[in-house]
């Protein structure tokens, strides 16, 4: 279980305050920080296959998401895995996260 962010309210009140377009880029900053933290967490539990990072990155990036629906892309994927049409999920620029 992960422990609560004790800047997320505030964090949150100020976002909230913000015009619609400061918002979207605060948004988009922040989902390609999550992304590339993602990667990160990847990298550090080793070697594994584009399949199980597959899995390992939606687990991360879509933590509520329902297990049948993540079961039904990671089928999905397989299927394309196998049928040579899926290589793995393209790593984002390390700069992707910059303003």
């Amino acid at each position: 279980m992960t422990r609560p962010d004790p800047g997320l309210a505030l964090q949150e009140a100020i976002i909230r305050r913000m015009d619609g377009e400061a918002r979207g880029r605060v948004r988009q900053r922040l989902a390609a920080r999550g992304r590339l933290l993602a990667w990160r967490q990847s990298d550090e539990a080793g070697p594994m296959t584009e399949l199980a990072r597959a899995e390992f990155l939606l687990r991360r990036l879509y933590p509520g998401m329902a297990e049948v629906a993540l079961q039904q892309i990671l089928a999905q994927l397989a299927a394309r895995e196998a049928a040579g049409e899926w290589h793995g999920f393209q790593r984002p620029p390390a700069d992707a996260a910059d303003p």
